[in-house]
């Protein structure tokens, strides 16, 4: 009887290093549940030895803080190692990895407000009895972190998620982090104001803010939200726009090809009575290049360039191209999601290099774009290649990366920037090679990326 007096008094009293040690005992199940509910409701896939790996490195930093750091700083450095943590163990994008903190930290705040204050009015206790007597505070955490998991299981099972932020560019990206880092202050200090004023703020004042910090955290997550699915949808429609004039530029040449088929036929016929094989030869090469431009539209195929920001950069100046009477060579033959660059860099240095390659083929006599991307797979490494036919065959490739020089003898002024802008990119990666040759006949920019 006395073994079980003298438990129930350590149980029942308040005492907070005790339950200091509880708490960190219990580490690793909130690292657990918090991180299932981040990785259902952002969609992150992870395997288990990435698990363990979150959990472990978690639990271990977040005991270290807690024992080492005095807890009014622990708070913050928490705040600011948790979304570190979360991109570098699943390998996400820094939005994912900020809305890894907040999503948990918002849930939380929300559940422990309800919890405690039922707590309070129903054992009539204080916050100070609440938080440091075991028999009040361990099934309040348990109970918390029961409704964590039975949450991410619910988010499981009906499929809901946010997994649309890498669609959008790198404006809206900058916006929206800034936005969340805000959150997480928002949220940081009113943890600070729970734990340490508690006791001389007034209910309703903390109950107000709460509500408040609340409203502000949905609002903007909401915002958050439409703001990705409006930029989906306009890609999606600028895609199908372009996708249908594809298909109505193929479906016109087929059409008149299959109108004039008759005729080709005739033709060949003409040739073959007449032996007349040079002639032959010739109308040969001409229907081969009509079935070539109707192969190359055939690529321009959303299945093929299977990325949304590429497919819009590569089929608008296929058609830029296209009406200045530039004949285009399209080849792709790479899984573009599996792109092993920024994609949003990689469409910009595309973008400007075409833009270069169209405008020197365009003063050519013969002009002629050839485009190919491919993976070469013993040299670990994805190959953009771009030739264009080009005049000026004096032009020191050597200098093309420096601001402001350019081969243009006219209007100087607004050219010179576009390949000192891709230098500046190519420069950001590590794997990443720009690579500039020229003979007599094509001029050739071949973007290597390394991969391992």
């Amino acid at each position: 009887m006395e073994l079980l007096h003298n438990l129930w008094n350590i149980v029942s009293t308040e005492d907070e290093n005790l339950i200091k040690y509880v708490i960190l005992t219990l580490t690793f199940v909130e690292i657990y549940v918090t991180m299932k509910l981040f990785t259902s409701i952002l969609d992150i896939n992870y395997t288990k030895k990435q698990r363990n790996i979150y959990v472990v490195v978690m639990s271990f930093l977040f005991i270290a803080f807690t024992i080492l750091i005095p807890k009014q700083f622990s708070i913050f450095i928490n705040l600011i190692i948790i979304p570190c943590v979360v991109k570098l163990v699943f390998k996400t994008t820094p939005i994912k990895a900020i809305l890894a903190e907040i999503i948990p930290m918002v849930v939380m705040t929300l559940f422990e407000t309800i919890y405690l204050k039922i707590c309070l009015n129903l054992f009539g206790i204080d916050f100070e009895a609440c938080s440091n007597i075991i028999i009040y505070r361990v099934p309040f955490m348990l109970f918390i972190y029961l409704t964590l998991f039975i949450l991410s299981k619910i988010v499981k099972f009906v499929k809901l998620n946010l997994n649309s932020f890498e669609s959008l560019n790198k404006t809206y990206k900058r916006l929206l982090i800034i936005n969340m880092i805000l959150i997480i202050i928002c949220i940081g200090l009113q943890f600070y104001l729970i734990v340490f004023y508690n006791s001389t703020l007034p209910i309703a004042i903390t109950i107000i803010s709460l509500v408040f910090l609340l409203t502000y955290s949905a609002v903007s997550i909401y915002s958050i939200i439409k703001t990705i699915n409006l930029e989906v949808t306009k890609t999606n429609l600028e895609q199908s726009q372009l996708q249908n004039k594809t298909l109505e530029l193929l479906y016109n040449n087929i059409r008149a090809f299959k109108h004039d088929f008759s005729n080709i036929i005739t033709a060949f016929g003409g040739y073959i009575y007449a032996k007349d094989m040079t002639g032959l030869e010739n109308y040969y090469d001409k229907i081969l290049d009509e079935c070539h431009i109707n192969n190359n539209l055939s690529t321009l195929n959303p299945e093929v360039i299977n990325n949304a920001a590429i497919y819009n950069i590569l089929a608008t100046k296929y058609y830029k191209a296209d009406e200045l009477g530039i004949d285009i060579d399209l080849q792709v033959f790479i899984n573009l999601n599996n792109l092993k660059m920024d994609v949003y860099d990689f469409s910009r240095i595309l973008g400007i290099l075409l833009d270069n390659a169209i405008e020197a083929a365009s003063q050519c006599e013969k002009k002629n774009i050839k485009i190919e991307i491919r993976d070469i797979k013993p040299r670990r490494c994805q190959i953009l290649t771009i030739e264009n036919t080009y005049l000026n065959k004096d032009i020191d490739i050597s200098r093309l990366s420096e601001k402001g020089y350019t081969s243009k003898t006219n209007d100087k002024e607004n050219h010179g920037i576009g390949l000192w802008q891709v230098a500046k990119m190519v420069k950001k990666h590590n794997n990443v090679l720009l690579d500039t040759s020229k003979d007599d006949e094509y001029f050739r920019q071949e973007l290597a990326i390394y991969y391992r």
